[in-house]
């Protein structure tokens, strides 16, 4: 991965911690770990990276797809649609 590639992923996830989620297109995974597939390995390196920026604080990074990409949250800042009935 490129220096530059590397900064602007890290500020990505940075950005969960900020401001609760931060979306991520899946050209931009492509581009920036240089694959054709995002295979066990991407994902492993996101989860790593996730853990050393966030130093547990939060939670597990969860993904939620949509929009061409998916959007990343923290597992603490990930609570359900509550019914107003109940």
């Amino acid at each position: 991965m490129e220096k530059r590639h590397d900064d602007i992923l890290n500020a990505r996830l940075e950005a969960v911690m900020t401001a609760g989620v931060t979306h991520v297109l899946w050209d931009e995974l492509y581009l920036w770990y240089g694959v054709q597939k995002i295979a066990a390995r991407t994902i492993r390196d996101l989860i790593e990276r996730w853990e050393e920026i966030s130093h547990g604080t939060y939670g597990r990074l969860m993904q939620i797809p949509g929009a061409g990409g998916i959007f990343l949250a923290a597992e603490k800042n990930i609570e359900p649609v509550v019914d107003p009935k109940a």
